[in-house]
């Protein structure tokens, strides 16, 4: 059994396969899933597990490159986060970033219950 980072066995196994260049998207509780997408669902009621926990969980293992986040979310709990991990994310239209989710790798799914706690990560090289 692991005794560090990621143990759900789902995860893991996503993030095992993503290569460079390969979008994935960490997303609050009512993100919709793209049909053809997989899920990982951490969700066990609003607020657990929380964004940022597993947003930060994510990025101790997984090399990123580039962030894409909602306008919206500026002013929100939800951009101060992302602000703080990504000063130079791009930000899209609510909308548009949801249409992003389409070609995404896989959706995370946490409990969050804060607008706009949605991000699409595009996954880097360690060297």
């Amino acid at each position: 059994m692991r005794t560090t980072g990621i143990l759900h066995a789902q995860l893991a196994l996503h993030i095992a396969r993503l290569r460079h260049t390969d979008t994935f998207v960490v997303g609050d509780a009512g993100l919709p899933v793209p049909p053809g997408v997989p899920e990982v669902d951490l969700a066990v009621g609003f607020g657990i597990p929380r964004f940022a926990e597993v947003l930060d969980l994510i990025l101790s293992e997984v090399a990123i490159e580039g962030a894409v986040r909602a306008v919206e979310a500026e002013g929100q709990d939800a951009g101060r986060w992302l602000a703080a991990r990504f000063p130079d994310a791009e930000a899209v239209p609510h909308e548009e970033l949801k249409s992003l989710t389409a070609s995404a790798r896989f959706i995370v799914r946490t409990g969050e219950a804060s607008p706009y706690a949605n991000v699409l990560l595009r996954a880097g090289v360690p060297f």
